[in-house]
């Protein structure tokens, strides 16, 4: 029932289409046989442009009932635009050549020019926004489409693939050596990277310091001074490490706290001044 009503609404609106461009073609023929000029006969002028206004108007009436998915207002702006368009004509047929004057000219004129606007536009709306959500509708069909193809089981599939090979070693990327592989890399490694941690270099140290505390620790260094020599003796043994030493220091401990004394006591003269 639905594809025969659409036949026949198909079928009505080819036939207003093909009635307009007849009487389109009908008025600019009739206009090329009467050789029509300003000069003209009056009747000649409004069959003339009778024809041709009302085949412009069945021409856009035909369009506008092929329109497919047409929107809630189309129907409203198709009749309006078909009355406006003939009220227009008529009256102009009417009153040509004696009523043709100021108001009436401004009326048939409006009337007529309002009628083909409404058909013309709403031809022309109807149709851009049904390609609009033409491909709108298209690219949701498509989207759609990619979801059903990539359902939940195959990418979770497609993940337990990636991780096996990422264990299984047969991945480009291993996760174990941060994506540095032997065969893979460019760059050539410097001699800190590639030396093992156990290579020690030892480097002499002939720093006078150090060779003065060596003496210091050994007891052996000798100032000519009474305190210094014995502030000497006494370091060396405070970080001596020979068990034998330290052994020697507790047996003497008395001593150490009359060194101790004479120390203090000499700083304090060199003190005074």
């Amino acid at each position: 029932m639905d594809t025969m009503k659409s036949k026949m609404s198909h079928y009505f609106a080819s036939m207003t289409l093909l009635s307009g461009f007849i009487l389109a073609l009908m008025g600019i023929g009739f206009a090329l046989s009467v050789n029509l000029t300003r000069r003209s006969d009056p009747e000649e002028i409004a069959i003339t442009y009778t024809f041709i206004g009302f085949g412009l108007s069945l021409i856009l009436i035909g369009i506008n009932l092929m329109i497919i998915k047409p929107k809630e207002y189309h129907r409203y702006a198709v009749v309006g635009g078909f009355i406006l368009s003939w009220v227009g004509m008529g009256a102009f047929y009417l009153i040509y050549p004696e009523g043709w004057k100021y108001p009436n000219v401004t009326f048939v004129a409006v009337a007529y020019a309002t009628g083909i606007c409404l058909l013309a536009g709403n031809a022309f709306a109807n149709t851009v926004l049904y390609q609009i959500e033409e491909r709108a509708r298209l690219l949701l069909q498509e989207k759609s489409d990619r979801e059903k193809d990539l359902n939940n089981e195959d990418i979770d599939k497609e993940v337990q693939k990636a991780l096996e090979r990422s264990f299984s070693g047969d991945d480009e990327v291993s996760s174990f050596n941060l994506g540095i592989k032997d065969k893979g890399y460019d760059f050539i490694l410097g001699k800190a990277f590639n030396d093992s941690e156990e290579k020690k270099i030892i480097f002499k140290d002939d720093v006078s310091e150090v060779e003065n505390l060596k003496y210091s620790r050994s007891g052996k260094l000798k100032i000519n001074d009474d305190g210094l020599d014995s502030a000497s003796i006494l370091l060396a043994r405070a970080i001596n490490n020979d068990p034998s030493v330290n052994d020697s220091t507790n047996k003497n401990s008395k001593q150490k706290k009359s060194i101790f004394n004479y120390i203090k006591n000499i700083f304090k003269r060199h003190k005074n001044g």
